[in-house]
């Protein structure tokens, strides 16, 4: 059902594992999954670019780089401010500044039961 559309991108390039490895150089990666994403989506579920959320994870769940596009309606788990970063931002951001998401400091949110968060606490990070 549409209300809770929930679609990934996978890369093909395996050493792009996540946000850190992007620079201005994977610009046109990156636009071409945004409208190449958005004109499959159309056409297999009739759902327009305008009602979509396309967004990657900071942290991510696995490290071979994806995009997540979902439904505006579908409150997808992972989709909100301090894990999800839209991909029109991002490409923003690298036509700014190449190496913006080697500088840049990204907040994150860990479950209890993660454990990242054990070695942070562990490093007395937290």
């Amino acid at each position: 059902q549409l209300d809770d559309l929930y679609l990934i991108a996978l890369v093909h390039c395996r050493e792009v594992k996540s946000l850190r490895d992007l620079t201005a150089e994977h610009l046109p990666l990156l636009r071409n999954i945004l409208e190449e994403g958005k004109e499959a989506v159309a056409k297999r579920f009739g759902v327009p670019g305008s009602q979509l959320r396309i967004y990657l994870h900071y942290q991510p769940s696995y490290y071979h780089l994806h995009v997540h596009f979902t439904a505006l309606s579908y409150d997808a788990p992972g989709s909100s401010v301090e894990r999800a970063h839209l991909l029109t931002d991002v490409i923003d951001n690298l036509a700014l500044d190449s190496t913006y998401y080697q500088k840049r400091a990204l907040t994150f949110a860990l479950r209890a039961d993660e454990l990242l968060l054990k070695k942070f606490q562990e490093a007395g990070r937290v």
